[in-house]
């Protein structure tokens, strides 16, 4: 597992707000970040932007915000930094303004104020930065598509039903519910939010620790970032988590009488839901998926939709790949096919890299190494990345990608 290290600045003064790390090894000493700053700040005199650098140990990625805070993050060497880097950083800046406000974090003058308010904003950040990681403890992927990640129930049309019948309950048109930090069903406001609203919500959810119910104070960092919500956040069983985006009222104690009353009758429902944990799928599509298939990942960029799934069995006779490093090769597959060849079917994340030309738009890709195969196939408005073994034929793998799309992309309503 690779090292990686986000580093915050007060880009006026240079002075380090806050350092996290995931990853072996240790966090860079406050000597080596104010020397990396040097160079940043060197470079803006001569009327140089940095964007990226690398060294025989270590790649960097800077990004500045409003002028105020400079966000540097810092790779071993056997990443390469990429407009997926960027991305990142932009989710940890927006991350900040979530829980802070943007006039809050970009204004204050008190140093040491400010970092004392950053303080609320680690566990998120450090959420992202195990995701950057691969580590076994968060493996998703929204923090790549930009998208929410999302469960495919089987019963949608009963939850959706309650869901906004909920909502109306509560006078929000923002309501969802989420499952271990991802999305079961939301309503039509919900899914009017941004890329990075949709990404970081449901990771806030996953860090905080709920017993019944909690009233969080948010900032939406495109919709509403110097206006808060209130984020009302009930539990609905064990794994299940009703939200809604709310003004000054109603209160905690309404909300939680409320949704008792309102999921009460579709308790077996929600219940069920959790069967569906650690694949993601329903079931009936589950047993449609073709025995080769040892991991996937596919994006459905118009609705703001991914799941995905790394815990299919492994029938072969090459070494089994865990849920973390296969993970970790969706994740490489993604970050150096999607983009850089395959071009966004529709417009994700604002800066996805473009570098082909116009009248050549491959539709399909395939990755082939010692411990797996990728095939990658668009298909607007889909990304569909599929893992198998490194022995299956790549023809048979495509033909199993075709099958695969089909199953969760053909019929009247699709199934994300």
């Amino acid at each position: 597992m690779a090292a990686c290290t986000l580093v915050g600045l007060a880009a006026s003064s240079g002075v380090p707000l806050f350092v996290r790390h995931a990853g072996p090894g240790k966090p860079p000493a406050y000597a080596l970040i104010g020397s990396l700053n040097g160079v940043h700040v060197f470079g803006e005199s001569h009327g140089v932007t940095l964007c990226s650098t690398r060294t025989k140990n270590a790649s960097f990625t800077w990004r500045t915000y409003h002028d105020s805070i400079r966000l540097v993050l810092i790779r071993g060497s056997e990443v390469v930094a990429d407009s997926c880097d960027s991305r990142l950083l932009d989710l940890m800046f927006a991350s900040l303004v979530l829980l802070l406000g943007l006039d809050n974090l970009t204004s204050g003058t008190n140093i040491e104020r400010l970092k004392r308010d950053i303080r609320p904003s680690y566990l998120l950040l450090d959420k992202l930065l195990s995701r950057a990681v691969n580590s076994s403890d968060n493996l998703g992927f929204s923090h790549l598509t930009g998208c929410a990640e999302c469960v495919i129930p089987p019963d949608q049309h009963i939850l959706q039903s309650e869901l906004e019948k909920y909502a109306e309950g509560v006078d929000s048109s923002c309501a969802c519910v989420m499952m271990n930090g991802q999305v079961v069903s939301g309503t039509r406001s919900f899914w009017s939010l941004s890329h990075m609203e949709l990404v970081l919500l449901p990771l806030l959810v996953a860090t905080n620790t709920f017993t019944v119910a909690r009233d969080l104070p948010i900032y939406l960092p495109d919709k509403s970032p110097n206006v808060p919500f209130r984020m009302l956040v009930v539990k609905l069983t064990g794994h299940v988590y009703a939200i809604t985006l709310c003004g000054p009222t109603p209160t905690l104690t309404e909300i939680i009488r409320l949704a008792s009353s309102s999921w009460a009758p579709v308790y077996q429902v929600l219940e069920s839901i959790t069967t569906l944990l650690p694949w993601n799928i329903a079931p009936g599509l589950l047993s449609q998926i073709d025995h080769s298939v040892i991991g996937l990942l596919l994006v459905n960029y118009d609705h703001k939709k991914c799941v995905s799934c790394v815990h299919l069995s492994e029938e072969s006779r090459s070494p089994p790949l865990n849920t973390a490093k296969k993970s970790a090769a969706l994740e490489a597959v993604y970050r150096s096919v999607i983009g850089p060849l395959l071009q966004p079917p529709a417009v994700p994340p604002d800066d996805f890299p473009s570098r082909l030309h116009p009248d050549h738009v491959p539709l399909e890709s395939y990755v082939s190494t010692d411990s797996y195969k990728v095939y990658v196939m668009q298909s607007s408005p889909y990304h569909l990345l599929i893992l198998y073994p490194p022995a299956l034929p790549i023809q048979i793998a495509r033909k199993v990608t075709l099958r695969t799309l089909a199953i969760f992309t053909k019929g009247k309503i699709p199934k994300l």
